[in-house]
């Protein structure tokens, strides 16, 4: 990515030592990670380290970093990578490039990096593939561990062995070339991603399932739900019922409005569940989006009422 938004390769790239780079040095003696000894070769670029503790060879790109710790990220709030990278791209081609180059005071950088993308070794077509291939079990409720989180297929693909294809922002489960399931990557640790269509179809097949794994539906389109979990608990609620209104609100309105309802209601420091339709509902009129689809009775049925006398409450009095 770095090679394609330059819009071509230096000759040569000069790294430190991290072991992601570098996997054994004696000297100048080096061994390579061979996954980027076969990116340099398909690039045409020659692989370069500094001198251990030779501070001086890297000096500036530590300055860089600190210009963008103390100009970029500092007293700003990043919330996910896309927005980061979105504000990152702005800050670089407003601010970054439009600084003095050091050895050039007269030229900005974003001049000397025009100037230089004509001299950089053209990309080849198509780009050489990047991702990490390996095999995954799918265990017998329906996910794939990798890394140490877990993302869930459909579950036609139980305890069976698949292929997982991943970068740093997908993970996509194969079955052969067809794609049973993708996911957005998660680095966190210990997480369950899970699709609600993968659930929805494990429901499906398993009624019984239902109440069990009401609450992992749930955490699935609103992770912090544990909090108003906790909150019923503390106030002696029905936990089942309260699962069941929750999951019947998350039906009507879908995951982002509810994920939004949850999430301003854990703010208001409530745990009615009448809270959450609240704010669903305002937030579903703010979309400008129809109302959810309730069904309603067709009426109430007859009952035979027995009439009795009433005098027996005057005597009473």
């Amino acid at each position: 990515r770095a090679a394609t938004y330059f819009r071509g390769c230096a000759r040569q790239w000069l790294f430190d030592n991290p072991k992601i780079v570098v996997l054994e040095r004696h000297g100048d003696a080096v061994r390579f990670h061979p996954l980027l000894l076969d990116l340099g070769s398909a690039l045409h670029v020659q692989l370069r380290l500094c001198r251990p503790y030779r501070g001086n060879e890297k000096g500036r790109v530590e300055r860089k970093i600190r210009f963008l710790r103390e100009r970029f990220l500092a007293g700003r709030e990043i919330y996910n990578i896309e927005q980061g990278n979105r504000e990152l791209l702005t800050f670089i081609d407003e601010i970054a490039h439009q600084q003095r180059h050091p050895g050039f005071p007269e030229r900005t950088i974003a001049d000397c990096l025009a100037e230089e993308q004509t001299r950089l070794l053209p990309l080849p077509d198509p780009l050489p593939a990047t991702d990490l291939v390996e095999p995954v079990f799918i265990d017998k409720t329906a996910f794939a561990r990798f890394d140490t989180n877990i993302y869930s297929v459909p579950p036609d693909h139980v305890e069976k062995t698949l292929t997982i294809v991943a970068d740093d922002r997908l993970v996509r489960i194969v079955d052969g070339p067809k794609v049973v399931a993708e996911h957005r990557r998660s680095w966190g640790h210990r997480q369950k991603i899970e699709a609600a269509e993968h659930r929805a179809e494990i429901l499906r097949r398993k009624r019984g399932a239902a109440p069990a794994i009401g609450r992992d539906r749930l955490r699935a389109a609103a992770p912090n739900i544990d909090i108003l979990i906790e909150r019923w608990v503390n106030a002696g609620r029905n936990i089942g019922s309260m699962v069941a209104q929750a999951s019947k609100m998350l039906d009507l309105y879908g995951d982002v409005i509810f994920a939004k309802a949850i999430v301003e209601t854990i703010e208001r420091g409530t745990h009615d569940p009448g809270q959450i339709g609240v704010r669903c509902e305002y937030h579903r009129r703010a979309a400008d989006r129809p109302m959810p689809n309730i069904a309603i009775s067709d009426g109430v049925p007859d009952r035979d009422v027995i009439p009795h006398d009433l005098g027996g409450y005057d005597a009473k009095r």
